[in-house]
């Protein structure tokens, strides 16, 4: 009987120590798991973060050759806007030649026309 009691003692601990190894051991198998899913994630990561800088450097280079093509269009049109400036002034200089002209009556058909009105 003093066996038997013996047993009944031990018997609740060796079965708890059975269901904590087992739990532990499941706990880690979980965490095992949780770790490699995680590192998947963080290689995931590591890659969309590649693409990203990738894109990045892509669009800084995009965005740099627009600004020089937007500098050279503002140079372009700063020489056009000069040069249809000078044009326009000739073209006063030349609506005041003709009629000067027409008010001399120097046209051999006599007919008188009015010439630009570029300086109304």
């Amino acid at each position: 009987m003093k066996d038997l009691g013996k047993l009944l003692v031990w018997l609740p601990v060796l079965i708890l120590a059975i269901g904590l190894i087992g739990w532990v051991l499941t706990l880690r198998n979980d965490v095992t798991g949780t770790v490699q899913q995680v590192d998947g994630f963080h290689e995931e990561l590591a890659g969309v973060h590649e693409r990203i800088d990738n894109d990045m450097k892509d669009i800084h280079e995009v965005v740099d050759a627009l600004h020089e093509q937007i500098i050279d269009l503002e140079k372009s049109l700063a020489v056009a806007n000069d040069q249809m400036q000078t044009i326009m002034g000739d073209h006063m200089g030349f609506a005041d030649t003709l009629r000067e002209i027409g008010e001399a009556g120097a046209l051999p058909s006599g007919e008188r026309r009015a010439y630009g009105g570029y300086g109304n």
